[in-house]
């Protein structure tokens, strides 16, 4: 649903339309709310970054939300290359192992591991090759809506969702807090645990990539 049709669909219980921009603010504060929530779904992606001879650091994406382990090395130059999964070790033992890696000739070979740290993959051996990739899998933060013709990468099963979601953040902002938490108890309990359509939706967007998928979650009549 593209934005100017979902400020209409929110404003058929909201009621007010003088609140477009707090509108705006709690539709993108609530797409967060459920990216966060599934990180395996439509904002995941596959990276490939280029080593460098010698060079251990590579930043993980600007728009990163979530990184999803194990990351990959590649023989070459292109993904259909053949590769290797990576080991991924905490920072403490890749210190062991990469004592000072900014040396000027540190030691260098083909790399079986790596560590998250400070906003980079560091990689083991240091790269003694500028002709392997390394595939990292995440999932990036979503876009923020402001134009009407902008959509959100999540499918129209979610309209409703977050439709309760923003009426929830929505009163919250004007103080009415029963009507607040009328929204807030569609989608959430008290505990903040996912209920009803949202967890539905959550369980339905796991079991797209886990091992669950066609088993029967509840056969009760």
């Amino acid at each position: 649903m593209i934005l100017s049709s979902f400020k209409t669909y929110v404003k058929y219980d909201f009621k007010r339309t003088d609140k477009d921009t707090e509108l705006v603010q709690a539709y993108n504060d609530s797409i967060v709310h459920v990216s966060i929530l599934i990180p395996n779904s439509v904002y995941k992606y596959q990276s490939y970054v280029a080593t460098v001879t010698s060079r251990e650091e590579y930043p993980i994406p600007a728009t990163a939300l979530h990184i999803i382990h194990p990351a990959r090395l590649l023989d070459g130059s292109a993904s259909s290359d053949s590769g290797t999964i990576l080991e991924h070790i905490d920072k403490q033992t890749y210190d062991i192992r990469e004592t000072n890696p900014n040396r000027t000739s540190p030691a260098t070979g083909r790399p079986n591991a790596y560590t998250i740290f400070a906003g980079a993959y560091l990689l083991s051996p240091i790269p003694d090759k500028s002709t392997y990739l390394l595939e990292i899998d995440w999932t990036k933060k979503p876009t923020a809506l402001s134009a009407d013709a902008d959509a959100p990468a999540l499918g129209s099963e979610w309209d409703e969702v977050l439709k309760w979601m923003t009426l929830d953040r929505l009163f919250a902002g004007l103080g009415l807090y029963d009507e607040a938490n009328y929204w807030r108890g569609k989608y959430e309990d008290s505990q903040g645990n996912p209920v009803g359509l949202l967890k539905r939706l959550l369980d339905i967007e796991r079991d797209r990539e886990g091992v669950t998928i066609g088993r029967v979650r509840n056969n009760s009549l």
